[in-house]
Formats: C-alpha cells, sequence, structure tokens
C-alpha cells in the first residue's frame, strides 16, 4: 500500500520538541513513532481504520480519527498524558482517539516496547494501585492491536471490511 497522507496537522514538531516530552515525563518514545511526530505532528490518516483479530476469529474495525501532537493544537499528547496520569498504566502513552472517546496507546514498557493497544472507554477498569507497577498489567478492556507503531500504520485501511 502507498503513503497514507495525513489532514489536519499541526505546526511540525522538532527533535528538541520530543526530547521535552521524554524529559519531562521520563520516557523514551519509539523512533519510528518519534520519526512520525516529525512528519505528521497530529491530524488524521486518509485511511484510519485498523482491523483487530478477535479471540474467536472475528474482526472489530477501530477507527484512529485523532493523533495527538506534540507542542501545538488543543489535542497535545501532554494534555492526554496529564489527564490520564492516574488512570492508564504508567506504561502506556496515548497517542490517538477514536470519536467515541476510545485511545490508541504505545508501550513504553520493557517487555513489549512500541506495541500499540486500543483502549474501550466503555468497558475500561484502570489497573489497581499495585498492578500499574506490574508490567503487562494495563487494566480491563485494553487490547494489543499490533507488534509496533509502524506495523499499526501499515495496517490501518480505506474503510472496514
Amino acid at each position: 500500500m502507498g503513503p497514507n497522507p495525513f489532514i489536519s496537522t499541526k505546526e511540525p514538531a522538532t527533535p528538541a520538541d520530543i526530547q521535552a516530552l521524554e524529559q519531562e515525563y521520563n520516557f523514551t518514545l519509539p523512533e519510528d513513532y518519534k520519526a512520525h511526530l516529525l512528519a505528521n505532528n497530529g491530524g488524521w490518516p486518509t485511511r484510519k481504520t485498523f482491523l483487530q483479530q478477535n479471540e474467536d476469529g472475528s474482526q472489530a474495525a477501530r477507527k484512529i480519527t485523532d493523533f495527538k501532537s506534540v507542542k501545538f493544537g488543543p489535542s497535545r499528547l501532554e494534555r492526554s498524558l496529564e489527564l490520564l496520569h492516574d488512570q492508564l498504566h504508567p506504561h502506556l502513552v496515548p497517542f490517538g482517539s477514536e470519536t467515541g472517546g476510545d485511545l490508541f496507546a504505545l508501550s513504553i514498557g520493557s517487555e513489549d516496547y512500541g506495541s500499540v493497544y486500543y483502549v474501550s472507554h466503555k468497558s475500561y477498569k484502570p489497573p489497581k494501585k499495585k498492578e500499574r507497577q506490574l508490567p503487562l498489567q494495563y487494566g480491563k478492556a485494553v487490547s494489543l492491536l499490533a507488534p509496533s507503531f509502524t506495523a499499526f500504520m501499515s495496517g490501518l485501511t480505506a474503510a472496514s471490511q
């Protein structure tokens, strides 16, 4: 599949903007996601549907309608991190959302670094305080979509099938 152009991106993020974010929140973002931020800061892609494979063999269409930007615009990654710091596992960084409020998040944990997860807000239950310290204990209604940001972006299609 060819390029997936983004619409309504914000002013480009700089390496210094990304480094400042990483220092402020004490994590390191995956290189493929950083490259994305430098090319497309915020906005949404023309192909935005990811087909999640369920355990029963069925598929669920997950439409990412908003990518968080760094430093610029109202839908900033920094704001999401501030608002959700006590809700999400500390290894999850919310980088996008679906129209209904569900989230797309990147793992910064060592066991699954760079993996992309879907967080369904309707049935989400945050991990208990003790669980927040454990790897891969992300809470109820958090499901793995892709092993990397690159794989997630490559899996975006024009419409649900």
